[in-house]
Protein backbone atom coordinates (compact mmCIF):
# COMPACT_ATOMS: atom_id res chain seq x y z
CA UNK A 1 0.00 0.00 0.00
CA UNK A 2 2.62 2.51 1.06
CA UNK A 3 4.27 2.00 -2.69
CA UNK A 4 0.96 2.75 -4.46
CA UNK A 5 0.72 5.83 -2.26
CA UNK A 6 3.57 7.57 -3.64
CA UNK A 7 2.79 6.23 -7.05
CA UNK A 8 0.76 7.78 -10.00
CA UNK A 9 -0.55 4.76 -11.16
CA UNK A 10 -4.32 4.06 -12.02
CA UNK A 11 -5.08 2.15 -8.91
CA UNK A 12 -3.28 4.69 -6.54
CA UNK A 13 -6.27 7.15 -7.38
CA UNK A 14 -9.25 4.16 -6.44
CA UNK A 15 -7.60 4.31 -3.19
CA UNK A 16 -9.11 7.53 -1.70
CA UNK A 17 -12.78 7.21 -2.92
CA UNK A 18 -12.44 3.40 -1.59
CA UNK A 19 -11.43 4.55 1.69
CA UNK A 20 -14.55 7.76 1.60
CA UNK A 21 -16.86 4.15 0.61
CA UNK A 22 -15.28 2.24 3.72
CA UNK A 23 -16.18 5.09 6.08
CA UNK A 24 -19.70 5.18 4.39
CA UNK A 25 -20.04 1.43 4.59
CA UNK A 26 -19.19 1.76 8.68
CA UNK A 27 -20.97 4.32 9.06
CA UNK A 28 -24.04 2.63 7.87
CA UNK A 29 -23.81 -0.22 9.52
CA UNK A 30 -22.62 1.07 13.28
CA UNK A 31 -24.78 4.21 13.35
CA UNK A 32 -27.96 5.30 12.86
CA UNK A 33 -27.36 8.38 9.98
CA UNK A 34 -29.96 9.71 7.53
CA UNK A 35 -29.17 9.01 4.06
CA UNK A 36 -29.10 13.14 3.25
CA UNK A 37 -26.34 13.19 6.25
CA UNK A 38 -24.64 10.38 4.43
CA UNK A 39 -24.99 11.84 0.99
CA UNK A 40 -23.25 15.01 2.32
CA UNK A 41 -20.50 13.98 4.41
CA UNK A 42 -19.40 11.37 1.03
CA UNK A 43 -19.84 14.55 -1.25
CA UNK A 44 -17.90 16.89 1.47
CA UNK A 45 -15.18 14.48 1.99
CA UNK A 46 -14.48 13.58 -1.69
CA UNK A 47 -14.47 17.92 -2.59
CA UNK A 48 -12.29 18.61 0.05
CA UNK A 49 -9.78 15.62 -1.16
CA UNK A 50 -9.38 17.06 -4.59
CA UNK A 51 -9.29 20.07 -3.20
CA UNK A 52 -6.14 19.45 -0.77
CA UNK A 53 -4.63 17.32 -3.59
CA UNK A 54 -5.33 20.61 -5.97
CA UNK A 55 -2.79 22.35 -3.29
CA UNK A 56 -0.55 19.42 -2.67
CA UNK A 57 0.48 19.63 -6.96
CA UNK A 58 -0.07 23.04 -8.27
CA UNK A 59 0.61 24.80 -5.21
CA UNK A 60 4.04 23.36 -5.30
CA UNK A 61 3.88 21.74 -1.61
CA UNK A 62 5.33 19.07 -3.37
CA UNK A 63 7.73 18.13 -6.40
CA UNK A 64 6.18 15.03 -7.77
CA UNK A 65 2.53 14.58 -6.89
CA UNK A 66 1.11 11.18 -5.69
CA UNK A 67 -2.13 10.03 -3.54
CA UNK A 68 -0.19 10.42 0.06
CA UNK A 69 -1.64 13.62 1.27
CA UNK A 70 -5.73 13.04 -0.27
CA UNK A 71 -5.74 9.70 1.63
CA UNK A 72 -3.86 11.20 4.42
CA UNK A 73 -6.87 13.81 4.68
CA UNK A 74 -9.62 11.11 4.23
CA UNK A 75 -7.78 8.82 6.65
CA UNK A 76 -7.98 11.89 9.47
CA UNK A 77 -11.45 13.00 8.62
CA UNK A 78 -12.74 9.47 8.32
CA UNK A 79 -11.30 8.65 12.08
CA UNK A 80 -12.24 12.29 13.58
CA UNK A 81 -15.24 13.42 12.24
CA UNK A 82 -18.38 12.04 13.08
CA UNK A 83 -21.31 12.39 10.42
CA UNK A 84 -23.58 15.34 11.80
CA UNK A 85 -27.12 16.74 10.89
CA UNK A 86 -26.92 17.78 7.14
CA UNK A 87 -27.89 21.39 7.70
CA UNK A 88 -24.59 20.83 10.39
CA UNK A 89 -22.87 19.29 7.38
CA UNK A 90 -23.38 21.40 4.91
CA UNK A 91 -22.19 24.06 7.03
CA UNK A 92 -19.07 22.49 8.04
CA UNK A 93 -17.68 21.37 4.60
CA UNK A 94 -18.68 24.51 2.85
CA UNK A 95 -16.95 26.29 5.52
CA UNK A 96 -13.67 24.31 4.99
CA UNK A 97 -13.66 24.16 1.53
CA UNK A 98 -13.75 27.90 1.85
CA UNK A 99 -10.76 27.60 3.79
CA UNK A 100 -8.58 25.43 1.05
CA UNK A 101 -9.60 28.14 -1.79
CA UNK A 102 -7.93 30.93 0.84
CA UNK A 103 -5.13 28.56 1.28
CA UNK A 104 -5.03 28.14 -2.51
CA UNK A 105 -4.81 32.24 -3.09
CA UNK A 106 -2.08 32.29 -0.33
CA UNK A 107 0.17 29.75 -1.65
CA UNK A 108 0.27 31.60 -4.93
CA UNK A 109 2.76 34.05 -3.35
CA UNK A 110 5.46 33.22 -4.25
CA UNK A 111 7.88 36.03 -5.61
CA UNK A 112 5.58 37.50 -7.59
CA UNK A 113 5.61 41.32 -8.13
CA UNK A 114 1.98 42.22 -7.03
CA UNK A 115 0.20 39.81 -4.92
CA UNK A 116 -2.57 42.60 -4.11
CA UNK A 117 -5.13 40.61 -6.19
CA UNK A 118 -4.27 37.42 -4.41
CA UNK A 119 -4.73 38.70 -1.33
CA UNK A 120 -7.67 40.22 -1.68
CA UNK A 121 -9.72 37.04 -2.77
CA UNK A 122 -7.48 34.84 -0.04
CA UNK A 123 -9.23 37.53 2.46
CA UNK A 124 -12.36 37.24 0.80
CA UNK A 125 -12.68 33.24 0.96
CA UNK A 126 -11.21 33.47 4.71
CA UNK A 127 -14.11 36.26 5.93
CA UNK A 128 -16.82 34.46 4.36
CA UNK A 129 -15.43 30.96 5.62
CA UNK A 130 -15.54 32.67 9.66
CA UNK A 131 -18.94 34.35 8.88
CA UNK A 132 -20.03 30.94 7.71
CA UNK A 133 -18.25 28.93 10.79
CA UNK A 134 -16.54 31.58 13.48
CA UNK A 135 -14.41 28.64 14.83
CA UNK A 136 -12.40 29.35 11.90
CA UNK A 137 -11.30 32.25 12.99
CA UNK A 138 -7.54 31.06 13.01
CA UNK A 139 -7.92 31.18 9.46
CA UNK A 140 -7.39 35.02 9.59
CA UNK A 141 -4.17 34.89 11.89
CA UNK A 142 -2.40 32.15 9.24
CA UNK A 143 -2.77 34.61 6.79
CA UNK A 144 -1.43 37.81 8.76
CA UNK A 145 1.45 35.55 9.82
CA UNK A 146 1.94 34.60 6.35
CA UNK A 147 1.80 38.25 4.95
CA UNK A 148 4.24 39.21 7.85
CA UNK A 149 6.84 36.78 7.01
CA UNK A 150 6.72 37.18 3.28
CA UNK A 151 5.81 40.73 2.41
CA UNK A 152 5.16 42.69 5.66
CA UNK A 153 6.19 46.38 4.53
CA UNK A 154 3.45 45.90 1.72
CA UNK A 155 0.81 48.25 2.76
CA UNK A 156 -1.09 48.09 -0.38
CA UNK A 157 -1.78 44.65 0.20
CA UNK A 158 -2.23 45.06 4.20
CA UNK A 159 -5.07 47.15 2.78
CA UNK A 160 -6.53 44.91 -0.06
CA UNK A 161 -6.35 41.79 2.19
CA UNK A 162 -8.26 43.61 5.04
CA UNK A 163 -10.90 44.93 2.65
CA UNK A 164 -11.18 41.29 1.79
CA UNK A 165 -11.34 40.03 4.73
CA UNK A 166 -14.37 42.39 5.83
CA UNK A 167 -16.32 41.75 2.43
CA UNK A 168 -16.58 38.21 2.80
CA UNK A 169 -17.20 38.76 6.37
CA UNK A 170 -20.53 40.59 5.68
CA UNK A 171 -21.25 38.98 2.80
CA UNK A 172 -21.94 36.41 5.03
CA UNK A 173 -23.58 38.40 7.51
CA UNK A 174 -26.07 39.34 4.55
CA UNK A 175 -26.53 35.48 3.78
CA UNK A 176 -27.18 34.63 7.52
CA UNK A 177 -30.03 37.74 7.50
CA UNK A 178 -32.33 35.78 5.59
CA UNK A 179 -34.78 33.90 7.56
CA UNK A 180 -34.84 30.84 5.55
CA UNK A 181 -30.76 30.23 5.94
CA UNK A 182 -31.07 31.15 9.84
CA UNK A 183 -34.15 28.56 10.21
CA UNK A 184 -32.52 25.74 8.76
CA UNK A 185 -29.61 25.74 10.65
CA UNK A 186 -30.77 26.63 13.56
CA UNK A 187 -31.51 23.51 15.69
CA UNK A 188 -34.85 23.02 17.84
CA UNK A 189 -34.27 23.49 21.73
CA UNK A 190 -34.35 19.62 22.26
CA UNK A 191 -31.37 19.35 20.15
CA UNK A 192 -29.06 22.18 21.71
CA UNK A 193 -26.25 20.57 24.16
CA UNK A 194 -23.85 22.07 26.55
CA UNK A 195 -22.65 18.89 27.25
CA UNK A 196 -19.18 19.19 28.17
CA UNK A 197 -15.99 16.76 26.40
CA UNK A 198 -15.56 13.47 27.13
CA UNK A 199 -12.63 11.45 27.99
CA UNK A 200 -12.28 10.18 24.99
CA UNK A 201 -11.96 14.17 23.07
CA UNK A 202 -9.03 14.30 25.63
CA UNK A 203 -7.60 11.14 24.66
CA UNK A 204 -7.95 11.83 20.97
CA UNK A 205 -6.49 15.23 21.43
CA UNK A 206 -3.02 13.82 23.31
CA UNK A 207 -2.56 11.43 20.92
CA UNK A 208 -3.14 13.29 17.38
CA UNK A 209 0.36 15.33 18.75
CA UNK A 210 2.50 12.44 18.00
CA UNK A 211 2.04 12.11 14.25
CA UNK A 212 1.52 15.69 14.04
CA UNK A 213 5.26 16.88 16.23
CA UNK A 214 6.90 13.68 14.29
CA UNK A 215 5.45 14.65 10.75
CA UNK A 216 6.90 18.02 11.01
CA UNK A 217 10.04 16.79 12.04
CA UNK A 218 10.40 14.93 9.03
CA UNK A 219 9.06 17.88 6.74
CA UNK A 220 11.17 20.24 8.17
CA UNK A 221 14.02 17.11 7.68
CA UNK A 222 13.20 17.63 4.07
CA UNK A 223 13.67 21.26 3.55
CA UNK A 224 17.12 21.14 2.36
CA UNK A 225 16.74 19.05 -0.57
CA UNK A 226 13.80 20.99 -2.11
CA UNK A 227 13.75 24.05 -4.17
CA UNK A 228 12.85 28.04 -2.69
CA UNK A 229 9.48 28.14 -4.09
CA UNK A 230 8.38 24.43 -2.47
CA UNK A 231 9.97 25.33 0.88
CA UNK A 232 7.27 28.45 1.43
CA UNK A 233 4.66 27.05 0.15
CA UNK A 234 5.22 24.24 2.89
CA UNK A 235 5.92 26.35 5.11
CA UNK A 236 2.85 29.24 4.51
CA UNK A 237 0.62 26.23 4.32
CA UNK A 238 1.95 24.88 8.11
CA UNK A 239 1.65 28.24 9.58
CA UNK A 240 -1.90 28.49 7.92
CA UNK A 241 -3.35 25.55 9.53
CA UNK A 242 -1.45 25.32 12.60
CA UNK A 243 -3.18 28.87 13.37
CA UNK A 244 -6.26 27.65 11.96
CA UNK A 245 -5.93 24.40 14.54
CA UNK A 246 -4.60 26.06 17.78
CA UNK A 247 -6.82 29.13 16.97
CA UNK A 248 -10.06 26.49 17.13
CA UNK A 249 -8.72 24.35 19.62
CA UNK A 250 -8.38 27.23 21.66
CA UNK A 251 -12.35 29.15 21.42
CA UNK A 252 -13.28 25.45 21.40
CA UNK A 253 -12.67 24.76 25.20
CA UNK A 254 -13.27 28.18 26.36
CA UNK A 255 -16.25 29.49 24.44
CA UNK A 256 -17.86 27.56 22.22
CA UNK A 257 -21.41 28.07 22.61
CA UNK A 258 -20.89 32.24 22.32
CA UNK A 259 -20.71 32.48 18.48
CA UNK A 260 -23.95 32.52 16.31
CA UNK A 261 -23.84 29.30 14.28
CA UNK A 262 -23.05 26.69 16.66
CA UNK A 263 -25.91 25.11 18.98
CA UNK A 264 -24.19 22.33 20.89
CA UNK A 265 -20.64 20.99 22.09
CA UNK A 266 -20.68 18.34 20.28
CA UNK A 267 -20.88 20.63 16.99
CA UNK A 268 -18.25 22.64 17.68
CA UNK A 269 -16.21 19.52 18.73
CA UNK A 270 -17.01 18.05 15.36
CA UNK A 271 -15.56 21.09 13.37
CA UNK A 272 -12.66 21.32 15.36
CA UNK A 273 -11.82 17.58 15.06
CA UNK A 274 -12.69 18.51 11.21
CA UNK A 275 -9.79 21.27 10.97
CA UNK A 276 -7.60 19.21 13.37
CA UNK A 277 -7.52 16.29 10.43
CA UNK A 278 -6.96 18.88 7.42
CA UNK A 279 -3.62 19.95 9.37
CA UNK A 280 -2.92 16.33 10.13
CA UNK A 281 -3.49 15.15 6.88
CA UNK A 282 -1.20 17.96 5.05
CA UNK A 283 1.61 17.30 8.61
CA UNK A 284 1.50 13.53 8.35
CA UNK A 285 1.70 13.38 4.71
CA UNK A 286 6.10 13.14 5.06
CA UNK A 287 5.09 9.76 7.36
CA UNK A 288 4.01 7.97 4.52
CA UNK A 289 7.40 6.62 3.55
CA UNK A 290 9.14 6.99 -0.03
CA UNK A 291 11.00 3.95 -1.05
CA UNK A 292 14.27 4.21 -1.99
CA UNK A 293 14.50 2.57 -5.86
CA UNK A 294 18.60 1.74 -5.59
CA UNK A 295 17.56 -1.03 -2.66
CA UNK A 296 13.66 -0.85 -2.25
CA UNK A 297 14.08 -0.78 1.82
CA UNK A 298 12.38 1.34 4.29
CA UNK A 299 15.12 3.38 6.94
CA UNK A 300 14.23 2.84 10.54
CA UNK A 301 12.90 6.72 10.80
CA UNK A 302 10.69 6.28 8.29
CA UNK A 303 9.11 2.94 9.18
CA UNK A 304 8.43 4.73 12.83
CA UNK A 305 7.15 7.07 11.11
CA UNK A 306 4.83 4.56 8.96
CA UNK A 307 3.80 3.06 12.18
CA UNK A 308 3.43 6.13 13.89
CA UNK A 309 0.87 7.30 11.72
CA UNK A 310 -1.08 4.47 11.44
CA UNK A 311 -1.11 3.69 14.87
CA UNK A 312 -2.35 6.79 16.16
CA UNK A 313 -5.14 6.56 13.10
CA UNK A 314 -6.15 3.62 15.08
CA UNK A 315 -5.94 4.72 18.17
CA UNK A 316 -8.18 7.92 17.03
CA UNK A 317 -10.42 5.68 15.22
CA UNK A 318 -11.38 3.61 18.43
CA UNK A 319 -11.81 6.59 21.06
CA UNK A 320 -13.93 7.73 18.22
CA UNK A 321 -16.15 4.76 18.03
CA UNK A 322 -16.54 3.85 22.05
CA UNK A 323 -17.41 7.82 22.57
Amino acid sequence: MISILRSNQPIAWSIVPGTIFLGILWHIWFSQTSALSLVIYGIGLLSLAGYSHHLYVQRNFVERGDAALAWSVVAWMIALIPVGSPSEGAQMWCSLLLICASLDHTLRMHRQPSTSSIQFRAGLASGLAVGIQPLNLGVLIGLILVQIRARPFLFREWILLVFGLVHGYLVAEFIWSFDLISNTFAPSSASVSTDLMTTGNHWSAIAMGCPAILGLFMLIRENPRLILKTRNARYNAIIVLIALAATCTLLCWIVPLEFRGIYSVSQAISHWSALNAIALGFLCVSLVPKRDRRNDKLSALDATGWIVFVGTLLVVFGLSCFQ
